[in-house]
């Protein structure tokens, strides 16, 4: 009686104290005006973005910066920012560049963030209306 309970019970604990990698992903809709949360937290990583930018030799400056995904990876206490940015030479003058990177935003444990990847093309007029579409 006391094995057959012992061996009821072992799997049921062991079970309970697994531990899952938890990660959550919000996929921010392109087809919506950003919301004021989004606006302001893109505010808050302006000069991030012009580093990231500049460390992959696209010395310019930005505009219609927008969220993409963000991922949350809760046992490594760290977000992953996908976001996308127009670079522009000159006073809002093309050529006009399209440029998406993914930036970790570490938690406690690490001080500074980090580039997990970096893309960047040259866009027309017309794509460059529709990716701002939804700005203000």
């Amino acid at each position: 009686m006391k094995k057959t309970l012992l061996s009821l019970l072992i799997p049921i604990f062991l079970f309970a104290n697994s531990v899952e990698s938890k990660a959550k992903t919000e996929i921010i809709p392109q087809n919506q005006y950003p919301s004021i949360m989004e606006l302001a937290f893109l505010r808050f990583l302006g000069s991030t973005i012009l580093e990231v930018m500049d460390a992959h030799d696209d010395r310019q400056l930005f505009t219609y910066e927008r969220i993409e995904k963000i991922s949350r990876d809760i046992e490594n206490d760290s977000y992953d920012v996908s976001l996308r940015v127009i670079g522009f030479e000159g006073p809002h003058n093309p050529p006009f560049k399209l440029i998406r990177t993914t930036i970790r935003i570490p938690g406690e444990k690490d001080s500074k963030y980090s580039v997990l990847s970096y893309e960047h093309r040259f866009i027309s007029k017309k794509e460059l209306g529709e990716l701002t579409k939804y700005i203000d």
